[in-house]
């Protein structure tokens, strides 16, 4: 696997900060978006080389102040492991009746959130910072958005009748992908994300959708599996359960509320964040 960036820190008179090589540099411009936007991170600027032994360019990311050195490693190295597993890569969308986005659109979208999300679970130092939904949310964004070049993730995006966590569109702003965000607190609870993601967001015309489940509180994550695939089947628009993904994840087929004729695919993905270190 070729190496794509490598990354030192270094020291002036008054903080530290890292260094960001990267073999591509017309990458710089997309990274320097992708990095300034993660939660340790407070400004990035695209720097000339002083050695002729480094690209020409490269990226000098600042701390924010409340994070270690160490901590902003942790997180841009993450964030760039999935950017250039994942990048370029734009979704394959086709010509559909109702829907902007294919299957094997979907599909990929879920993929790469499933590989940031497993990723991030290497990383506790920077998950166990995390308190709730909108700072899940906050981290998972910017590599969202940086999955296509004529697509966009937005957060808090109102739809319907409220404001998704994060709302995938096209170029001409037709919806292609929901998600919502939820802290794992029991079947009960994830039984009620179903009803907010579908009675509130899900208009018509929308047909891929994505719960992803955090679970933060508790030990044993595959009884938490297996209780939220067991409230998804129980909800009163459960159609079926297409498929079983991976360990964490299963895609599901239920019902619009308005319409039972129109389905909506909603994929569980569940990430486990929970950890007794502290």
């Amino acid at each position: 696997m070729p190496k794509h960036f490598d990354l030192e820190i270094r020291k002036s008179p008054r903080e530290k900060f890292l260094k960001v090589f990267v073999a591509d540099i017309e990458q710089l411009d997309a990274l320097k978006v992708l990095l300034e936007s993660l939660p340790s991170v407070r400004r990035v600027n695209i720097t000339k080389s002083q050695s002729t032994s480094s690209p020409e360019k490269n990226l000098t990311v600042y701390p924010s102040r409340v994070y270690e050195i160490s901590e902003v490693v942790e997180q841009v190295r993450s964030n760039l492991d999935c950017y250039f597993l994942s990048n370029p890569i734009d979704p394959i969308f086709k010509d559909e009746t109702i829907s902007s986005i294919s299957e094997i659109a979907f599909k990929q979208i879920v993929s790469l959130i499933q590989r940031f999300g497993h990723n991030l679970e290497k990383y506790p130092c920077t998950f166990s910072k995390f308190k709730n939904e909108e700072e899940f949310r906050t981290y998972f964004l910017p590599y969202l958005n940086s999955l296509s070049m004529n697509h966009s993730a937005t957060g808090e995006t109102f739809n319907k009748y409220g404001k998704t966590d994060f709302l995938i569109q096209d170029s001409e702003g037709n919806n292609v992908f929901i998600g919502e965000f939820k802290i794992w607190y029991g079947p009960s609870e994830l039984q009620k994300a179903v009803d907010q993601l579908i009675e509130r967001y899900v208009s018509w015309r929308d047909e891929h959708t994505a719960l992803i489940v955090i679970n933060k509180i508790n030990a044993g994550f595959s009884d938490v599996v297996s209780s939220a695939i067991g409230a998804l089947k129980a909800h009163k628009l459960y159609k079926s359960l297409i498929a079983r993904d991976s360990e964490s994840s299963a895609l599901f087929e239920f019902h619009n509320l308005e319409d039972r004729k129109k389905l909506i695919k909603l994929e569980l993905i569940l990430f486990n964040y929970y950890t007794t270190v502290k």
